[in-house]
């Protein structure tokens, strides 16, 4: 992980300011809506085991119907701690219970195995290629990734002359996420024995969309 994005997602962004941002460009809306739709595409048994990776504050949680996780065994993972404490507090109000785990995914100590593994707009946010070998390591049954797709001509992840919050203003100063392509993505997961089936999308603020994608093990 670039040493500024690390910084800037361990010690300025604010929980609040991460969270208003989100809600204002529609993005928290929209990966809620992506990971219910993923969640009911992988068509689980009950009892399966998901892993969510990068799982921030959890903020998801408040944009879905959380009884969607009810039937599952629920594990959340992201390496900011003050992130980690909000998500619990969700869960806590949203009647969930899951296990909340402090975790580099580049370096990831999670349980392997899990039935399906989740992980929305992570991968923009560290080596993305690195992201997808952890992925990998892990051995999911199925994956689905969520990334940001820009309109034509734009390069940034965030957007030029948005309005920031303030830790997010000084963030992107420091630190510059860099989008995982959509076709270089399925390339280097079939790599890893995944291939995409099903893919959906949200429009968002700025002309963006974000792309749910759904990966099934080929073995």
């Amino acid at each position: 992980m670039d040493p500024g994005l690390r910084r800037a997602w361990t010690k300025i962004v604010t929980t609040d300011d991460y969270e208003v941002h989100m809600a204002s460009i529609g993005q928290a809306q929209a990966a809620a809506e992506l990971t219910a739709w993923l969640i009911d595409s992988a068509a689980l048994p009950l009892d399966s085991r998901i892993t969510i990776a990068g799982a921030g504050t959890g903020q998801v949680f408040d944009f879905l119907e959380p009884a969607v996780f009810r039937p599952y065994r629920l594990t959340c993972a992201d390496l900011n701690p003050m992130f980690l404490a909000r998500l619990k507090e969700r869960l806590t109000r949203h009647g969930l219970a899951a296990e909340v785990v402090e975790d580099d995914i580049e370096q990831t100590a999670l349980e392997p195995g899990p039935d399906l593994l989740l992980a929305t707009l992570l991968l923009e946010h560290i080596d993305w290629r690195c992201g997808i070998a952890a992925f990998a390591r892990l051995r999911p049954r199925m994956c689905g990734i969520v990334i940001q797709e820009n309109p034509p001509g734009m390069t940034m992840a965030v957007t030029p002359g948005r309005v920031l919050p303030p830790s997010i203003a000084t963030a992107v100063e420091i630190g510059h996420p860099v989008l995982a392509p959509r076709h270089d993505l399925i390339l280097a997961m079939k790599a890893e024995g995944y291939a995409c089936g099903e893919h959906a999308i949200r429009e968002v603020a700025d002309g963006k969309r974000l792309s749910a994608l759904l990966f099934r093990g080929l073995a």
